[in-house]
C-alpha cells in the first residue's frame, strides 16, 4: 500500500466570486432580520495576499472558508438579528458610504444566503455546497479529535523555537555528509533484503512517521497562534493519506502560514534524527535506511503540481488560495490580443507572473506525464503485471504455509504495484475530464450564440 501524506485544509477558501459593489436595491420585506448561522466565524482580511484587493475570509459552520469583498464582509458582520435599518447605518458609518436597509437585505438574500452564511428567509435548511476542487482529498474520516490535537500541538510547539530548528537542521546535514562520504547504507540494505520481517517493520515505522508529519503541521499552526483541527485519514486519488485540518492558519500572516506548510517536512527531519539517535545507541544498520527513506519522503512533499505540501507552499508564497482555478484564465490571457480575464487582472503584477509560471510548469509536467504514459506504459504495465503475478503467488504460498509475515509483505507489495498505476491513470483521466467539460461548455455557448442570430446576446451562466 502506497501512502503519501498531504495537508489539505479542511476546506480551502472558495474563489472570490462575489462582487464588491452592491446591486440595485430590492424591497427589504417585513420581518426579515438576517443572522449569521451558528458556528460561522469572521476570520478577517488575508495577510500577504497576491490580489490587488485582498479578500476577507469567513468560515462557515461546516468548516468551508469563503472569500468576500470588504463591503460584503462588513455587512455580514452586522447581521446578528438587528433591524436592517440599524445594520445599514452601521455599515454606512464603517465604510463611509450611503447604504440602505434594502441594499443590506439584497446582499443578505442574494449573496450571503447562497454562500451558506445565512439561513434562507423561509426557514429552510441552508445550502452548504462544498467546493469541488480539482485533485482534492476525498472521503475524510477523523481519527484524532480537535481537543487531543491541540493538547499534543501545545506540547510539541517548542520544537519550532529558532535555536531548536537550527540545531536540528545542522545535525541532519552532518548526518547526510557522514552517510554520503564515509559510511553509507549498504550494510543496512543487505540486512533488510535478507530479512523480510525488517522490511515490514520499516514500513510500519514509515506509516508512523507520516502520522508524526501531521503532528508537525498541527504544532506549527499552534506555534503561530492559530488553532489546528482534527487529524484524520482520507483518499487522495487512490492513495490512503493522513491529513490535518489547519484551516485556522488562514488567520496567520504569510510567515505563519508557511511555517504551517513546512511543519510536516520538518517533523520528518526530526523523525530521521530520532532514527539516527537510535542507531548511535544500538549500532543497528537498518536504522540508517530509515533515515534516507524519511528524506526521500521529505523531498517528495515538495512537488508543487499536486496538492502536497509543495503546492501549499507555492500557494501561500504567492498569496492565492487555489491555484488550479487560475489555470484556464491564465492560459486564455496569454493569447495575443486577448483581454486579461478578471481572475488574472485582479492579481498584483508580481503575483500574476508567479501564477503564470506555476501554470506553465504545471501544464509542462502533466504533458510530460502524458507523453511518458503513452510511450512507456506498455512496457511498464507488462513488467508490473509480471511482478503482480509473483506477488500473488507469494500470497498463495503464504496462505498455504500459514506465514503471516510473508502474507503481509506480499500483500503490501501487490498494493504498491497497483496503486501507482491506478493513481497516474486517474490523475490523467481527471485532467482530461475537466478539460473536456470546459471545451464542451465553450462549444455549447458558441452554438447557442449562433442559434440566437446576430444582434442577440446570450446570457452567460453564473457560478
Amino acid at each position: 500500500m502506497s501512502i503519501t501524506t498531504i495537508t489539505p485544509s479542511a476546506a480551502a477558501p472558495a474563489p472570490a466570486s462575489v462582487p464588491a459593489r452592491v446591486s440595485p436595491p430590492a424591497p427589504a420585506g417585513r420581518g426579515f432580520s438576517p443572522r449569521l448561522l451558528a458556528g460561522t466565524e469572521l476570520i478577517g482580511r488575508v495577510a500577504g495576499s497576491g490580489l490587488r484587493e485582498p479578500p476577507y475570509l469567513v468560515r462557515r459552520c461546516d468548516g468551508q472558508v469563503v472569500q468576500l469583498s470588504q463591503l460584503l464582509y462588513v455587512i455580514a458582520g452586522t447581521l446578528d438579528g438587528r433591524e436592517l435599518a440599524t445594520a445599514a447605518a452601521h455599515v454606512s458609518a464603517r465604510m463611509n458610504l450611503r447604504i440602505t436597509a434594502e441594499q443590506v437585505a439584497y446582499v443578505a438574500e442574494h449573496k450571503l444566503i447562497p454562500l451558506g452564511l445565512i439561513a434562507p428567509r423561509d426557514g429552510s435548511p441552508p445550502s452548504l455546497e462544498r467546493l469541488n476542487a480539482l485533485l482534492a482529498l476525498r472521503f475524510r474520516a477523523p481519527i484524532i479529535s480537535e481537543r487531543a490535537v491541540n493538547r499534543l500541538a501545545r506540547v510539541l510547539k517548542p520544537l519550532f523555537l529558532a535555536p531548536v530548528v537550527i540545531a536540528a537542521l545542522a545535525a541532519l546535514l552532518a548526518c547526510d555528509l557522514w552517510l554520503a562520504t564515509s559510511h553509507g547504507i549498504g550494510a543496512g540494505l543487505r540486512i533488510v533484503i535478507a530479512h523480510p520481517t525488517l522490511g515490514l517493520a520499516l514500513f510500519t515505522l514509515t506509516i508512523l512517521s507520516l502520522a508524526f508529519h501531521e503532528c508537525g503541521h498541527a504544532a506549527a499552526c499552534r506555534y503561530g497562534g492559530a488553532r489546528p483541527g482534527r487529524i484524520g485519514v482520507g483518499i487522495y486519488l487512490v492513495w490512503p493519506v493522513f491529513y490535518t485540518d489547519v484551516t485556522d492558519s488562514y488567520r496567520l500572516n504569510k510567515t505563519g502560514r508557511l511555517r504551517t506548510d513546512l511543519g510536516g517536512v520538518y517533523f520528518n527531519a526530526l523523525f530521521a534524527l530520532g532514527a539516527l539517535g537510535a542507531y548511535l545507541a544500538t549500532g543497528y544498520e537498518p536504522l540508517l535506511v530509515l533515515i534516507v527513506s524519511q528524506q526521500m519522503l521529505l523531498l517528495d512533499q515538495f512537488i508543487p503540481w499536486v496538492r502536497l505540501d509543495g503546492y501549499h507552499i507555492v500557494s501561500d508564497l504567492i498569496g492565492i488560495s487555489d491555484l488550479f482555478t487560475r489555470i484556464k484564465p491564465v492560459i486564455a490571457s496569454l493569447r495575443p490580443g486577448r483581454h486579461a480575464d478578471p481572475r488574472v487582472s485582479e492579481l498584483k503584477p508580481w503575483a500574476r507572473a508567479a501564477v503564470s509560471a506555476w501554470v506553465i510548469s504545471t501544464l509542462a509536467a502533466f504533458t510530460a506525464m502524458a507523453v511518458v504514459i503513452t510511450l512507456y506504459a506498455p512496457g511498464y504495465l507488462t513488467r508490473a503485471w509480471q511482478s503482480l503475478i509473483l506477488q500473488i503467488d507469494g500470497i498463495s504460498y503464504s496462505l498455504r504455509a500459514g506465514s503471516i509475515i510473508d502474507l503481509l509483505n506480499a500483500t503490501i507489495g501487490a498494493a504498491m504495484l497497483l496503486l501507482p498505476v491506478a493513481g497516474i491513470t486517474l490523475t490523467y483521466l481527471l485532467i482530461c475530464r475537466r478539460t473536456g467539460s470546459t471545451l464542451a461548455l465553450k462549444n455549447t455557448r458558441v452554438d447557442a450564440t449562433l442559434a440566437a442570430g446576430p444582434g442577440t446576446k446570450t446570457p452567460t451562466p453564473t457560478r
